[in-house]
């Protein structure tokens, strides 16, 4: 499986080099669970004219390309050959950071395209870890979108969700829609103060907060603890673990909110846990355990049918306005409590 990664950054800190090292060293970690290809995306606050230009032609498959606030970098190489220090003065200065290593599951692996983050639509940039059936988004989206440029699950899932990434109730009936396995994170350049982060069914997702107030998420919670052992346990990281079929809404400021926390039904595939075992890569074995524990997804009965010569399902990406989720308003991550939480004191990121 993938490895996402990423950060919201406090407007506050005193040193923003610090949080920058701790997404890299992330970067780093997140080879554990991918290395056909690595990626990242800098959502800075320079201004730029009220006029936003357009997304660049075929912007997913460009190794660096600017769309709005944000600047895209990636490559079919993994991270550690990716990642250069030139980059490090832009991301100092950067508002969002959002990380992704590529283990190939659907699309060829040397082909940039399939690679992420991914610039799709009309400028939506996400990352995916997961596997799950396309053909089924497909019927959600209309014809003019059907031809994704290139072949993997990930373009297809973000492609439904920026036609309705100004609804969060169709957004949560989309990933409902989803069958398999899938953790995502995502940015719109309509609105680049606010990150979308989701788990759907079976891959783990977690989200920590330092003593400075900087909001990250992982893949793997464990990643934290070790970044704080390496630092001697000056961060000071709260983790949580985020439960399946949860969308969360952080918004960046002086310090960065969990402003919006919604529920949908995660779904599964028959025989997904057993098919992905390196859905756990990069995991410890307590990390493990605590989200078995607490999952909660749905087996799917009979995967839906293809698109392709077969009947389509109703619901359309139009008729998506009309789905429901509960909302609750957040002003800050919840207090850790119960086994799908996990907090320690002593986390702390790289000096």
């Amino acid at each position: 499986m993938c490895g996402i990664f990423g950060m919201v950054r406090s407007a506050q800190d005193p040193d923003p080099a610090r949080a920058s090292r701790v997404f890299v060293a992330l970067g780093h970690l997140a080879q554990q669970r991918g290395r056909d290809a690595a990626g990242f995306a800098l959502v800075s606050r320079a201004h730029l004219p009220s006029a936003r230009p357009a997304v660049p032609a075929e912007a997913i498959g460009h190794r660096d390309v600017q769309v709005g606030h944000c600047r895209v970098v990636k490559g079919t190489r993994r991270w550690a050959r990716l990642w250069r220090s030139s980059y490090l003065h832009e991301l100092d200065g950067a508002t969002v950071a959002l990380g992704h290593t590529r283990h190939a599951s659907q699309g060829t692996p040397g082909t940039l395209v399939n690679a992420a983050p991914m610039v799709v639509g009309d400028g939506l940039v996400g990352t995916h870890n997961g596997d799950i059936n396309a053909d089924d988004l497909r019927c959600l989206l209309p014809l003019a979108v059907h031809g994704s440029q290139g072949e993997t699950d990930s373009e297809v899932l973000l492609l439904a969700l920026d036609r309705v990434r100004t609804d969060p109730p169709a957004v949560c009936e989309v990933l409902s829609t989803v069958q398999g396995l899938a953790a995502l994170a995502w940015v719109d350049r309509h609105a680049p103060d606010l990150v979308h982060l989701a788990r759907a069914a079976l891959c783990p997702l977690a989200v920590a907060r330092d003593a400075s107030g900087n909001l990250y998420w992982a893949s793997s919670p464990s990643w934290f603890r070790r970044l704080d052992e390496r630092a001697g346990g000056r961060l000071g990281f709260e983790v949580e673990l985020v439960g399946q079929g949860t969308l969360l809404t952080v918004a960046a400021g002086a310090t960065p909110q969990v402003v919006a926390r919604r529920s949908f039904e995660p779904v599964s595939r028959p025989g997904d846990d057993l098919r992905y075992p390196t859905i756990w890569d990069g995991l410890d074995p307590a990390d493990v355990a605590a989200f078995r524990a607490e999952a909660s997804h749905r087996t799917a009965q009979k995967v839906m049918p293809s698109p392709y010569g077969r009947q389509r399902p109703r619901r359309t990406v139009a008729s998506l306005a009309t789905a429901t989720a509960s909302s609750v308003t957040r002003r800050d991550l919840p207090t850790p409590t119960g086994p799908s939480t996990v907090t320690s004191s002593s986390y702390s990121h790289p000096t």
